[in-house]
């Protein structure tokens, strides 16, 4: 009961007050200090209010552990010179097992020692670390620990509803002691309405007493939009223990963000006549988020320039906005000024990625550009923008699958067309339902404001390199980079001076632009610099348009942007309302959105390749074995199921056949797609199951070409069964089994499930990083690197072919009706995906199905690795860690053993 209640019991009155959300948590947390299953250090009790502070080891491993990469690096692809440099031996990373032995040896109790080990790593062996919380996990006295590093590996990869499982299974105390962050981020994700107030008992009685770990609550409830509750977390981090210089300059990047939430700004008052305008700039709570790219205000700089070039211009507003925007219109080239007779324009500072706590003043226009991707601590897109914001997009990009909510589709459609910078954005919104057009990228356009009258560099000035390394053999060179922190702190005025230097010492003091960055080659290009673009990959989605382009399709895209965007532009300083502006837009751009939808609509190629499917088809068909049933049973109802193996997997094929014979009662016919296997295989398994009919194919020797996407634990064997609608012309339905997975029960019921004319039955895909088929098109495509042609084409194929918001599936349980299969002619026209787009068997089959398949029942694919398991059917070990490997434990590997006992007392 509450403190409240506690009373009024005492002095014999009758308690009626239900006691508040903080004080039933307080109550809980009180009681779980007593009980042995929440505070296993009952020798080690603390007095309150800070019950159960993190030790001073933990409170080390949070700053260290989460400030290391508080800066976003990119990975630089540099020339191949290792043949030219010395031998440096690398140590290898520790294992797992050594992080947690030396944790162990600091003191920590295991369950600490766990979890500080996994939040420490920069890098993650999954399967390492998830067979030692497996481990765990399987003895109550280590449980615990199991649980708590099982939730921390699980939101690092992904699997956010796994995560709070397990977390909730800590109890309240645990969660505080061991994954405070976690526990709170991962009940925000699942939108559980009673985290904030958990997390705000902890940091009221100092439960959570650790200055990174309060910092990353403030940070989470901020987010959530608990600003209340978040400054006092950010308080109590500055008073807390280990705080150290970095964490001090985090809570100050912070605290302003939550005094803006808290006591929002009054919007400047627009005087009548006056147009409200706004300036983009790039900051965010998320300091991962803020941005360091001096890019980002290039881009704003480009974007100006469509409102300066206007004659007459008269600029409003805060000194710190309109002197920088003052100095860029003193330099706008004469020859691109559109006559007209002036207005009076507003300035108003917004950030592009948290537009909705700036003060904007109502009916403010904008041009909406550039990179909309940046999750504010990965839990939430602050998109749409500002209720009162007005945008007109052009050069905008997306390619992320999670901002593209129903909301998000809303608003585009409602503020369309929308101008891409990238034709992949361009299709992923026509396939949305959003009116789209390629407009190319605005920095082609900055030229407006760098007059062209300038001192050109001298003879024998240096080659400068831009984001990329330099050569060795071009010692004279120097090296620039766009990234650097000073521009999170600067204000917007030092970045927009920084900027228009840099981009002057581009084409006055350098003899050559080598860059990597796309906002490093446009903006230079524009202002006549002799500039050399070498992006990291040819494929990158992000250049589809843009890399392609020759110098007249560039010079064809500036003067394209300038001339959709002038029209509309001059209805705002006109003072148009909302609607005529919107109706302008729309007629200016409607033959652009005529042509990508001609685009976007045209035939993709089918991909060809070395690969010559019928003949293969041919070939395996020729090698049919079939071994017929010595003791066939009499049941009614044949069940096919088929399997595809090297010689690796002989094993494991016959752990799989026992599972399915065991529960199974029907007769049962493998058809199984072999390599590297022989009459005596054959014998073997025929011996073993004299219940069970074998049809062998022989499948050595096939190649697919490149498969670009296969994982590193899985062998080109599984491509195999994308021939099982060719090489089975006698089946019409097969039932495909990984042998990774084992049957637990009668299969019946799955087999003889209704497709409803469904090509297969799946499972979708539950991890955050996976289950998107946009996504994981995406993903495929950055596989690709130097064959743009056909990263384009996978993309615009897949987008023609399947509905917006398709969610991908896994391929290790597959029911497949052959018949639809072959009736359209699946294996002729998908196989060669594998070569042409350098996708792997499940990527093939999502490709070919998207969203049309029959959902499975989770207890027919059931992943211990994925999720919290109960009453599975059939078992699926989908990842590296395998019930049959010796040396690591996975969840319900018992069942595995349990299979294999049961075949060796066949085995006699």
């Amino acid at each position: 009961m509450s403190p409240a209640s506690r009373r009024l019991a005492a002095s014999g009155e009758t308690a009626h007050q239900i006691p508040a959300a903080d004080e039933m948590i307080t109550e809980a947390l009180l009681a779980a200090t007593a009980e042995t299953l929440h505070n296993p250090h009952p020798d080690r009790p603390d007095p309150l209010p800070d019950a159960r502070p993190l030790p001073a080891p933990d409170q080390e491993s949070w700053a260290l552990a989460k400030e290391p990469n508080r800066l976003p690096r990119e990975v630089w692809s540099a020339p191949d010179r290792a043949a030219d440099r010395p031998f440096q031996e690398r140590p290898e990373p520790p294992s797992g097992d050594a992080v947690v032995t030396a944790a162990l040896r600091r003191g920590l109790p295991v369950d600490e020692a766990v979890t500080t080990s996994i939040r420490r790593a920069r890098t993650l062996d999954t399967s390492q670390w998830r067979s030692l919380c497996h481990s765990l996990m399987a003895y109550p006295e280590t449980r615990r620990a199991g649980v708590a590093g099982a939730a921390l590996i699980a939101q690092r990869v992904g699997l956010r509803e796994l995560a709070w499982d397990l977390l909730r299974q800590l109890g309240p105390d645990d969660a505080a002691r061991l994954a405070p962050a976690e526990y709170l981020r991962a009940g925000i994700a699942m939108a559980d309405p009673d985290v904030a107030r958990t997390a705000a008992t902890w940091v009221r009685h100092g439960f959570v007493s650790d200055a990174a770990a309060l910092l990353d609550l403030a940070r989470l409830l901020f987010i959530a939009d608990e600003f209340a509750l978040a400054a006092e977390a950010l308080d109590a981090a500055r008073h807390a223990t280990g705080l150290t210089e970095q964490v001090q300059a985090s809570v100050d990047h912070l605290a302003p963000w939550i005094e803006k939430a808290l006591r929002p700004a009054t919007p400047a008052k627009v005087p009548t006549g006056h147009v409200s305008f706004a300036v983009l700039d790039y900051k965010a709570p998320d300091e991962n988020v803020s941005s360091s790219n001096i890019g980002d205000t290039v881009q704003t700089i480009a974007s100006l320039g469509h409102l300066l070039r206007h004659e007459g211009v008269r600029l409003h507003g805060d000194d710190a906005v309109t002197e920088p925007v003052r100095r860029l219109a003193a330099r706008v080239r004469p020859e691109h000024v559109v006559p007209g007779p002036g207005a009076d324009v507003d300035l108003t500072l917004v950030q592009r990625d948290m537009s909705r706590l700036d003060a904007v003043p109502e009916n403010t226009w904008m041009l909406a550009f550039g990179w909309y991707m940046h999750s504010q601590f990965d839990l939430r897109f602050d998109f749409p923008f500002h209720e009162n914001l007005q945008p007109l997009f052009v050069s905008f990009h997306i390619n992320k699958h999670a901002i593209l909510t129903p909301t998000a589709i809303d608003y585009l459609r409602a503020h369309g067309p929308i101008g891409c910078r990238d034709w992949t954005t361009v299709h992923l919104l026509l396939n949305a339902g959003v009116p789209a057009f390629f407009s190319g990228c605005l920095t082609t356009t900055i030229d407006t404001v760098f007059p062209a009258g300038h001192t050109p560099a001298p003879a024998g000035a240096p080659v400068v390199y831009v984001d990329t390394p330099v050569p060795e053999h071009d010692a004279g060179a120097e090296l620039v980079t766009h990234l650097h922190p000073s521009v999170r702190s600067n204000p917007f005025a030092r970045n927009v001076y920084d900027a228009v230097d840099l981009l002057d010492s581009y084409r006055d003091r350098y003899s050559r632009v080598v860059t990597s960055r796309l906002h490093a080659f446009l903006p230079s290009w524009s202002i006549g610099a002799n500039v050399d673009f070498r992006p990291r990959n040819d494929a990158d989605i992000r250049f589809a348009g843009l890399l392609d382009a020759d110098e007249a399709a560039r010079l064809a895209m500036r003067e394209r942007i300038r001339d959709l965007v002038a029209p509309a532009m001059g209805r705002v300083l006109a003072g148009a309302s909302h609607d005529e502006v919107y109706a302008t837009w729309a007629a200016t751009v409607a033959p652009e959105v005529e042509r990508a939808l001609v685009v976007h609509a045209a035939p993709v190629a089918a991909p060809s390749g070395t690969c010559d499917v019928a003949g293969i088809v041919a070939g395996v068909r020729a090698t049919r074995t079939v071994v017929e049933a010595t003791a066939p049973r009499s049941a009614a109802g044949e069940l096919n199921v088929a399997v595809a193996l090297d010689g690796n997997l002989r094993a494991q094929m016959e752990v799989v056949v026992a599972g399915v014979v065991r529960h199974t009662a029907r007769p049962v016919r493998f058809v199984a797609l072999t390599r590297d296997h022989s009459t005596t295989d054959h014998e073997r398994l025929a011996t073993l199951f004299p219940e069970v009919t074998f049809e062998w194919y022989a499948c050595d020797g096939i190649d697919y070409g490149a498969v670009l996407g296969m994982l590193k634990h899985i062998t080109v064997a599984t491509m195999d069964r994308l021939l099982l609608p060719e090489l089975l012309p006698h089946l019409d339905r097969v039932l495909y089994h990984d042998l990774d997975a084992l049957t637990v029960t009668d299969l019946a019921e799955l087999y003889d499930t209704d497709l409803g004319g469904a090509p297969l039955a799946a499972r979708p895909s539950i991890s955050y990083n996976y289950r998107h088929g946009v996504g994981n098109v995406i993903r495929a495509t950055r596989l690709l690197k130097h064959d743009p042609a056909a990263a384009r084409d996978l993309v615009r194929a897949m987008m023609q072919r399947h509905r917006h918001g398709y969610q991908g599936f896994n391929a290790g349980i597959l029911l497949l009706d052959l018949a639809v299969l072959r009736a359209d002619g699946f294996t002729a026209e998908f196989v060669p995906y594998a070569e042409r787009y350098g996708l792997n068997d499940q990527d093939v089959l999502n490709a070919y199905a998207g969203s049309r398949y029959r959902v499975l029942d989770a207890r027919w694919n059931a992943w211990p690795t994925q999720e919290l398991v109960s009453e599975p059917a059939l078992i699926h070990w989908a990842g590296p860690v395998k019930p049959w490997h010796e040396d690591r434990y996975v969840l319900l590997k018992e069942h595995w053993q349990a299979a294999e006992a049961w075949l060796s007392t066949r085995r006699g």
